[in-house]
């Protein structure tokens, strides 16, 4: 067992998507073979790192604003700053107090042998050694995770970067060409995740629909999903976000009712009208997407879809506006992340003359209309999804409620019952919404039992 090096606690901060929050987690492991503990109390760290995220404006702003603050709040820890904005930006925090280290992407899997060699030579050691070197670098060359015991779903990152040219993003300018990771260490880390206890395993990516084409012999998503399968005996599958456009046959059917691929998904959707979509660099056309919702309501009835959207891209018009709005009723999206359009540094849709720009105000009006949209969809979801039971992945055990996740991605809380632990996965009866709280009150069926080691009819 490696001597823990106590001085040097490390706590780490996490903005952005949850593959940032994977990569934390492998950053923490390696902290820890290199002989580093972890803390969540930043008063007790001697190492903060914040792995940031450049896809808005705001996230920047915010990254900025929290790395002032810790230099300010925790002058004795020194910082090291990695993620997206440090990929794009290392200049900016080359003079923020207590700053030692900036890394990009591509060099996160070297971040603690960085630490070391800057710390031993320092301060002639270059702080901002950026590059992209062995793209999506960290996820293919990290370490296998072990599952903690708190986490009864667990990402598992598949792919990372993206070769498409969306003309609004500068994921690929920060994340490099996309990559695949290979099945076999694919399947060893569901393996370890399932052993120590996992229920669920969230697959990510930056464009998870394009899994596998880089590899040889080349693979797709359906493939991976059908290795996995056989493992998930006792547990689910759940995707992250996708291009609708990815969602080829073979991948639609593995939605059926009965099957551990959770009746959900996120669409990557973007833009409901044909012109804006084409201006994106988005592929597909409107019909396209609504005939793939459709498909995918034939297979399963029950799934929940979500959507990103971009309120006020350049040029939208308020008809353009009016198509993307009438998406959301027509697809019947009632989990919106809905981002109002943030020009991005050196991508084609910042060279926009500025005539054709949507005012902020328009922008902002824009957002707020589809999000009222989303909440009406969402309130029509919710009425329907009283009518049939949910299979609840417990995740929390508190004052005698039992709270954790449904297969459709609600909230749901229930009185727990003698033998619901953190990890099993009990049928109840959803009974009523509470808007406050954000989740489903639910009582257990007297036949009831744990589904992660046996299975009961509907009840």
């Amino acid at each position: 067992m490696k001597k823990t090096n106590s001085s040097q606690r490390v706590a780490i901060l996490t903005m952005g998507c949850r593959v940032n929050q994977f990569e934390t987690d492998l950053i923490l492991k390696m902290g820890s073979d290199h002989g580093h503990d972890t803390t969540c109390s930043l008063d007790k760290a001697g190492i903060i790192i914040i792995n940031t995220c450049s896809v808005t404006r705001e996230s920047e702003r915010q990254a900025r604003k929290l790395i002032r603050k810790l230099g300010r709040d925790y002058p004795d820890a020194r910082l090291v700053v990695t993620g997206c904005y440090a990929q794009r930006s290392p200049e900016t925090f080359a003079n923020q107090p207590n700053v030692d280290l900036v890394l990009g992407n591509g060099d996160k899997k070297n971040l603690w042998n960085f630490w070391n060699r800057h710390r031993q030579n320092h301060p002639s050691t270059d702080p901002f050694p950026i590059s992209m070197e062995e793209g999506g670098s960290i996820a293919v060359h990290g370490p296998i995770l072990d599952h903690s015991e708190n986490r009864a779903r667990a990402s598992l990152q598949i792919q990372d970067g993206c070769d498409r040219k969306c003309t609004y993003c500068l994921i690929p300018q920060v994340r490099g060409p996309g990559v695949s990771m290979e099945a076999r260490r694919i399947l060893q880390q569901a393996a370890s995740y399932l052993d120590s206890g996992s229920r669920e395993l969230v697959l990510l990516g930056i464009d998870i629909g394009a899994y596998g084409r880089d590899l040889s012999p080349v693979l797709s998503l359906s493939a991976i999903l059908n290795m996995l399968i056989p493992l998930c005996q006792n547990a689910r599958l759940r995707l992250s976000s996708i291009d609708p456009m990815d969602l080829n046959d073979e991948l639609l059917e593995l939605f059926a009712p009965g099957s551990p691929l959770c009746p959900h998904l996120h669409l990557s959707i973007q833009s409901g009208d044909d012109l804006i979509r084409k201006r994106m660099g988005r592929h597909g056309q409107r019909r396209d997407i609504l005939k793939r919702i459709d498909q995918l309501r034939r297979i399963n009835p029950n799934i929940a879809l979500g959507a990103d959207l971009i309120a006020g891209f350049p040029t939208e018009s308020e008809m353009a506006f009016a198509n993307t709005l009438a998406m959301v009723q027509e697809g019947g999206l009632s989990l919106l992340h809905v981002f109002p359009y943030s020009e991005r540094p050196n991508t084609p849709a910042a060279r926009f003359p500025r005539q054709h720009h949507v005012p902020d105000p328009v922008i902002r009006q824009r957002a707020a209309l589809l999000r009222q949209a989303g909440k009406d969809q969402l309130h029509a979801r919710i009425q329907q999804r009283l009518l049939y039971p949910a299979d609840v992945l417990v995740e929390q055990l508190e004052n005698g409620y039992a709270i954790g996740t449904s297969e459709d991605y609600f909230t749901v809380r229930f009185i727990g019952q003698r033998d619901d632990s953190h990890g099993c996965i009990r049928r109840v009866r959803l009974v009523e919404y509470d808007p406050i709280k954000e989740s489903f009150e639910a009582i257990v069926p007297q036949l009831s039992t744990d589904l992660s080691t046996g299975s009961v009819d509907n009840l």
